[in-house]
């Protein structure tokens, strides 16, 4: 009997844990376009987070609305996906993951065209309501569409999950990068209008073409939905959230604070444009590798704790923190900074998704949509909750202490992570004799056909947390 026997008598093995049957030799056709589909809807998705920053804050202003009411309609969207992407992914294997995602790309590109006539309304209550109920409904589209591609990823590539998570993070730091720019450039052109028109009209053929192109997504089983609660007990949930968390905060945290931090400098716009790219594209540039490491070595939980003290580096000398001896370092350091933080964030937040996955599964939650729609639901939903808690701390903190402080305070939540993370590791693995295995152990056990073993030690650790 070979290694595939083994597993298949002692059948409680998940994937991760056997020998895959065939080698890394390249992607299927259906994966091929699957990954086409969601990397130019996650650029997609990103451009239009990101376009309106160029031009709607004055455009509003011109309209009449304050500067409380246009950061709430910044915040909106974080908000809604934060509540309505958890119930998302409860109902995703009944909705079907092709059915929710292009819905949701459909919805996000129909209220971009619609938001594109707002200004066209005559007073600042009718604007203000309407950009309010316009937004929401897009953010209940791209909870869709974002938990959704989320499930499809881990459902389609069950052995290069963290790869192909870091390539697609490629595409969200391209879409952030170009979409202020596209943004200005088009509202110069065409006005308010054009750059929702555009955006919105791509959205749209991209729906079109990815009902031709992408696969019908099944487990092959029938639609059963996730538990939330078992997934939300699992204690490595908790830890791994974290983290999420703090990388949504991370970036959204330099949204109300970098522009005015740097104006010491005496730079332009421009400048503060191109200060905030150095931060994405060191994250975009980085973002593979972390998830090629994660797929090759296995170590999601190292790579997250590396991670949080590179990320708390770089917040204590972009400020710079008062509390180091450091002054008037220029925007030289200011550079420096912010590309160790898009390093720093890429190698915290690329390995998050494929430990939740694979942690969901040790801990006895089945292999299919319900467990990906629950993961991914979850996923969304921390990720949106930091983009609506950092640029809201960071500003309040910038405001009253400084940006030096604020950057501080962001830094010893980064080292708060990193150490509850070390401290959950030592719990959860002890050397190989705790209560869960660490992914190196595994592999070995696994190699060496220790089936009955392992199967024993999960089947023990799903017993725990079930009571």
């Amino acid at each position: 009997m070979g290694e595939k026997s083994h597993a298949n008598e002692y059948g409680s093995i998940d994937n991760e844990l056997e020998e895959p049957d065939e080698q890394e030799t390249g992607f299927t056709r259906t994966q091929k376009l699957t990954l086409l589909s969601v990397s130019f809807v996650s650029f997609a998705n990103f451009v239009s987070f990101s376009i309106m920053a160029p031009f709607f804050p004055v455009a509003a202003s011109n309209k009449g609305a304050s500067d409380t009411v246009i950061g709430l309609i910044f915040g909106l969207t974080a908000l809604l996906m934060f509540l309505s992407s958890p119930i998302l992914g409860k109902f995703l294997p009944h909705i079907g993951a092709k059915t929710m995602y292009l819905a949701g790309v459909f919805i996000c590109g129909s209220c971009d065209i619609i938001f594109g006539f707002l200004d066209r309304l005559p007073d600042t209550t009718q604007f203000t309501a309407f950009c309010f109920v316009v937004r929401s409904i897009e953010a209940f589209g791209a909870a869709a569409a974002t938990t959704a591609s989320f499930a499809i990823i881990a459902q389609t590539f069950p052995n290069n999950l963290a790869a192909v998570f870091g390539f697609l993070e490629i595409f969200q730091g391209l879409g952030f990068i170009i979409g202020p720019p596209l943004g200005g450039y088009l509202y110069s052109v065409g006005g308010y209008t054009l750059p929702f028109v555009i955006l919105g009209g791509c959205s749209l053929v991209i729906v079109f073409c990815n009902i031709l192109i992408l696969p019908h997504q099944t487990d092959g089983g029938k639609p059963e939905s996730g538990s939330i609660v078992q997934f939300l007990r699992i204690p490595s949930t908790i830890a791994t959230g974290g983290c999420v968390l703090t990388v949504a905060m991370a970036f959204s945290f330099l949204d109300p604070t970098l522009a005015r931090h740097v104006q010491k400098y005496n730079v332009d716009a421009t400048t503060v444009g191109l200060l905030v790219l150095v931060c994405a594209v060191s994250f975009s540039i980085s973002s593979f590798f972390w998830g090629w490491i994660t797929d090759k070595k296995n170590i999601p939980k190292l790579l997250m704790i590396f991670g949080n003290i590179g990320a708390a580096a770089a917040c204590l000398y972009l400020g710079p923190s008062p509390l180091l001896t450091t002054e008037n370092t220029g925007l030289w350091m200011v550079i420096l900074a912010l590309a160790l933080l898009g390093l720093s964030v890429g190698c915290l937040l690329v390995p998050t998704f494929h430990d939740m996955i694979t942690t969901a599964k040790w801990y006895g939650m089945p292999d299919n949509y319900g467990t990906y729609g629950v993961v991914s639901g979850v996923y969304t939903s921390l990720y949106a909750l930091g983009s609506f808690v950092g640029p809201t701390i960071g500003g309040a903190l910038d405001q009253s202490y400084g940006f030096g402080w604020a950057c501080t305070v962001l830094a010893a939540i980064y080292l708060f992570v990193a150490f509850v993370l070390i401290l959950f590791c030592l719990w959860e693995y002890q050397c190989g004799k705790g209560r869960r295995l660490s992914p190196y152990r595994q592999e070995k056990m696994t190699a060496n056909g220790n089936y009955r073993e392992l199967v024993s030690l999960k089947t023990a650790t799903t017993t725990q947390i079930h009571h």
